[in-house]
């Protein structure tokens, strides 16, 4: 599946449940932690349910490295069907930043929506394409090496994989938006009415119907003792928050383009001395203020900006005589945006580097500064006073 950007922030997390991460075709690969929780659960159930219940007979290594090499085949498969997404979009122009492996299956991350009714499509279709192609390829090998009285067990793992990768394609194709058929119903909406707006909205509200129905469908079947149910409503869930998050992107995109950062930034910003020792700057304004990020000026000249981390940073039997002076980061090395800059490309901009605020800086001079909290706010009172179109 893909998925647009977001309009919420998620800062990174400084836990041990931080995603790895690894680079694939110029491409992130992150790995999550649920991913990985998931992978083992699937395992052991396949090597102490499915596996004897079906291939009775193995000894019990067999079940456990036939369950290992599914798993992995799982996650090679999920990876080459978003990486399909990726190598398509980017002919076409688009870049995805990122590709996730989580708790669902996978997810291709867009920097930017496609251009083109014709680029979405394609990009959409190039996921399942793979999918059916990697269906193909491991039948295939299953039955040659069936043919050729190869290791059963290789056999049994393939033909798994084979299976697998059938259910992803056909599931992805299911008119849900963000998942890949909904994206083909917001590429086909998009061609036949010429609104991309228009498009998204009824995908999503088409998706969040579709997200009810698989939910109580769930419920359904997890009250008549099948275990599946829960996967149901937890896949009901995600696509009713996916198709939410989506209306909440167009409607930010409707309610901020075109207006300037300098409508809705907070023009008093208290700043710091550079002479100000660290100490002092804790012990009185840093817990007073609370910004995340502190302008520092000397003479009343703008030279750099302090955080939080770079304080703590410097060792504490040092806070009494370095200043703020000696940690600042300097200008050319501070993220910040002009006043007359797009306040919706802020905010994405501000997404994907993933700041909860910024300084407004116009010809070297501090005239303010723009949160995420500023953004949203004016994005509630706008949607408040200007209600969405029901399609």
């Amino acid at each position: 599946m893909t998925a647009p950007p977001p309009v919420r922030i998620v800062r990174r997390s400084r836990s041990l449940a931080r995603p790895v991460r690894v680079r694939l075709f110029g491409v992130e690969v992150s790995i999550h932690f649920t991913w990985l929780i998931i992978s083992v659960l699937i395992a052991w159930s396949l090597a102490t349910g499915a596996f004897p219940r079906l291939h009775a007979g193995l000894p019990p290594a067999s079940y456990w490295s036939m369950a290992a090499g599914v798993v992995i085949g799982l996650a090679a498969s999920i990876i080459l069907h978003e990486l399909a997404h990726t190598l398509v979009g980017r002919a076409f122009g688009m870049s995805v930043h990122r590709i996730t492996l989580f708790l669902l299956g996978g997810m291709a991350e867009l920097d930017e929506e496609p251009k083109a009714p014709r680029d979405e499509l394609f990009m959409a279709l190039a996921g399942p394409a793979a999918s059916l192609l990697l269906s193909l390829v491991f039948a295939l090998a299953a039955a040659a090496l069936q043919s050729i009285a190869a290791s059963a067990e290789a056999v049994i793992a393939l033909g798994y994989l084979a299976t697998f990768n059938l259910v992803l394609a056909v599931f992805n194709l299911t008119p849900a938006y963000p998942l890949d058929g909904g994206r083909v119903l917001r590429a086909a909406l998009w061609m036949i009415t010429g609104r991309p707006e228009t498009a998204t909205r009824v995908a999503a509200r088409t998706s969040q119907g579709f997200a009810g129905i698989l939910v109580l469908a769930g419920v359904v079947v997890a009250v008549s003792g099948h275990p599946a149910g829960f996967w149901w409503i937890l896949i009901g869930l995600f696509v009713l928050a996916a198709a939410t998050a989506a209306l909440d992107h167009l409607a930010a995109r409707r309610h901020l383009a075109g207006r300037p950062v300098r409508e809705l930034m907070a023009h008093r910003v208290e700043t710091a001395p550079s002479d100000m020792r660290l100490e002092a700057f804790v012990r009185h304004r840093l817990y007073a203020t609370r910004h995340g990020v502190y302008p520092i000026v000397e003479m009343d000249r703008l030279i750099g900006v302090v955080e939080p981390a770079d304080i703590l940073a410097t060792p504490r039997d040092r806070w009494a005589q370095t200043t703020l002076g000696d940690i600042c980061a300097p200008l050319d090395r501070t993220r910040f945006v002009a006043p007359g800059e797009d306040a919706f490309a802020v905010l994405e901009r501000m997404r994907t580097e993933r700041r909860p605020r910024m300084l407004v800086i116009d010809r070297g001079a501090l005239v303010g500064m723009v949160t995420l909290d500023d953004l949203l706010q004016r994005l509630a009172l706008a949607r408040r006073f200007e209600p969405e179109p029901a399609w």
